[in-house]
């Protein structure tokens, strides 16, 4: 099973253990997983969560100075991470 597959799976989990207003411990019993994989997928997950919150809060801009001299010659593509802007 891939990472992304089993983040889902636990995602999943997770958001079922929350609507069933039961103990993570409670839960867990009643669904067959082991206690330190639900703890340690909760802090994965909502540390993932955070950190994601954090980097989406803050974007540094620089300054771009064209001269007159400037004559485009085509397109220029910015890659971040999965995203790319073509200008």
């Amino acid at each position: 099973m891939s990472k992304s597959h089993k983040r889902i799976e636990w995602e999943s989990r997770i958001k079922d253990w929350k609507a069933s207003g039961l103990s993570a411990s409670r839960w867990c019993k009643e669904n067959g997983v082991k206690d330190h994989q639900m703890y340690y997928w909760i802090q994965k997950i909502d540390n993932s969560e955070k950190q994601t919150k954090q980097d989406d809060s803050h974007a540094d801009w620089l300054p771009v100075q064209v001269t007159d001299e400037y004559e485009p010659k085509g397109s220029i593509i910015i890659h971040l991470d999965q995203f790319s802007v073509e200008v």
